[in-house]
């Protein structure tokens, strides 16, 4: 079963690289490592101090594999809460290759995929919201996802949950005394005094669903759109933006049919940069499912780049694309500003409100600069700073806490409509229990599996 097999797997990504390590896991760990690394002092792990590195040579008989560097890590003071030994050598899918096969030859089995981690988890050295933390860490793909899935790391999600736990399991555990005892001189909460101990705990809840929004922003990028009409200079933003030449750019119009996606970083936030077909009426039967592509893009959009060439009166399409900006996050780009300008911000604003306007000229790069400012700007409160604050990035974390919430609002309602007690425990035990499973306490070992096989193997 688990704790009796010892697991051994690269913890460095597969591909040639400066170092690559060997991680062992388990009751045997320390006799694999001292089977497979001879230490240059001619000591084996047990005889040297735990948590200090020795120089040596990876070797098979009298063959030597590699030399590196060699550590064994005592449990429970170890990532996996187990005897860990961890060894370095070059970044050689060969020699690593050979250094696992050896490792499994001396009794160790090839590690699934986050079983470390689930080790760590299952030996109690990290929750089920910690355990998660650590692959946020490493598909972060920006400073505030880095930041936000180190808070999570640390226990402030972990911490979050306790406390709102410790508080329904109070006033669970006060309404069931008084429904399985009334003949004891008890006293009784009245439903009252029930529903006001539960509107802070609601509140809380509401507002962590609320910050959360903005979770999903610096986990997976701001979806930006680049919009208008086709030869307004949108495939040159782009470029611009990526400061390289990504997108093909013609004077033709409908040049670009499909969507082109890349990311940049913008105050450590990913923005998910889409260039789009050109917004017009055509005939053409490709061109026309771009287009069609762009407009359910601009639906679905968190942010939209909608260039207008300034140099042009506008024409239908600016204006419908224009109105489609009220009220939602978007900045208008009146492109070509090294030519005679014949639109107005007067003309802009009439249409748009009071959407942020940048002029610029995107081939020559001149307005860029503000451009990247009101980018900046677009991701204020949730960049790396804003990243300390807490927020959900996990959609399983997020469906339970909705879930809780929910019945937390039902107890409340189930309090005004005079119900008997035991109907508000059932919902408030329902939200105890689902805040449970953002830390495991309250989850099956089937689920817990799953949970862990979408990690890397390494981890």
């Amino acid at each position: 079963m688990y704790r009796e097999t010892t697991i051994a797997s690269t913890a460095t990504a597969p591909g040639e690289g400066g170092i690559g390590i060997v991680r062992i896991s388990g009751k045997d760990a320390l006799s694999v490592g001292n089977h497979i690394f001879r230490m240059k002092n001619g000591k084996q792990f047990g005889e040297v101090p735990p948590f200090s590195m020795h120089y040596g040579h990876v070797a098979d008989g009298d063959t030597l594999i590699d030399e590196g560097l060699g550590v064994f890590m005592k449990g429970p003071h170890s990532y996996t809460g187990e005897d860990v030994v961890e060894i370095q050598i070059h970044g050689s899918m060969a020699a690593l290759r050979r250094t696992l096969r050896l490792a499994w030859h001396f009794g160790a089995v090839p590690a699934q995929r986050g079983e470390f981690t689930e080790r760590a988890f299952l030996n109690g050295r990290l929750d089920l919201a910690q355990a998660e933390a650590v692959m946020d860490i490493i598909r972060a793909r920006g400073d505030a996802a880095l930041v936000q899935a180190e808070t999570h790391l640390s226990g402030a999600l972990s911490s979050f949950v306790h406390g709102v736990r410790d508080k329904l399991k109070d006033l669970i555990t006060r309404l069931e005394v008084t429904i399985d005892f009334p003949e004891e001189d008890l006293e009784d909460m009245t439903l009252q005094e029930i529903s006001v101990r539960l509107q802070p705990i609601g509140a809380d809840l509401q507002r962590l669903i609320k910050r959360s929004e903005t979770g999903r922003f610096i986990r997976d990028g701001m979806r930006t759109v680049i919009a208008g009409r086709p030869n307004v200079g949108k495939s040159s933003l782009l470029n611009a933006l990526l400061q390289e030449d990504r997108a093909i750019v013609t004077d033709i119009p409908g040049t670009t049919r499909d969507t082109i996606e890349e990311t940049i970083s913008v105050g450590g936030v990913p923005l998910v940069l889409m260039d789009t077909a050109g917004l017009r009426r055509t005939e053409d039967q490709a061109e026309k499912i771009g287009v069609e592509k762009t407009r359910h893009f601009l639906e679905q959009a968190d942010l939209i780049l909608a260039v207008i060439n300034g140099a042009e009166p506008l024409e239908e399409e600016d204006r419908k694309l224009l109105a489609r900006l009220k009220g939602r996050r978007a900045v208008v780009i009146v492109n070509k500003s090294d030519l005679p300008a014949a639109v107005t911000e007067q003309d802009i604003r009439s249409i748009a409100g009071s959407v942020p306007l940048v002029e610029l000229s995107a081939r020559s790069g001149r307005g860029m600069d503000s451009l990247e400012q009101e980018l900046r700007h677009m991701a204020e409160g949730q960049d790396a700073e804003a990243g300390r604050e807490l927020y959900l990035m996990n959609e399983r974390h997020m469906d339970l806490v909705r879930k809780a919430s929910a019945s937390v609002e039902r107890a409340e309602k189930s309090c005004m409509a005079g119900m008997p007690a035991d109907c508000i425990t059932v919902d408030l035990s329902e939200a105890w229990n689902d805040l449970g499973s953002i830390t495991g306490e309250t989850m099956d070992e089937e689920l817990i599996h799953s949970i862990f096989s979408q990690f890397c193997v390494g981890k």
